[in-house]
């Protein structure tokens, strides 16, 4: 399930420092990432001070766990079989 954050800055300005950092770490929070990359991640965050910069980063993550997503459910649907999820009529 992909994650949805705005992208553009937000009415009032761009978030604070925290929010995006909040929302980095949450979009970081993601099977797209291994462990040490979050880590690394995690180490940039505490020394960014640039709120804006980090809302690029966040929007930018949020963009690549999309396409992982996307490979991941070419992948499964090429798979030969039936499929995990069948439809079921309803």
């Amino acid at each position: 399930m992909a994650l949805s954050f705005p992208t553009a800055p937000l009415v009032a300005g761009w978030p604070t420092l925290s929010a995006a950092r909040a929302r980095l770490a949450d979009v970081l929070n993601h099977p797209a990432f291994a462990a040490e990359r979050r880590h690394k991640a995690g180490e940039l965050m505490g020394t960014a001070t640039d709120p804006q910069q980090v809302s690029r980063w966040a929007a930018l993550a949020l963009r690549e766990s999309e396409q992982w997503e996307d490979a991941t459910l070419a992948r499964e649907e090429a798979q030969p079989g039936p499929p995990a999820h069948p439809a079921y009529p309803h």
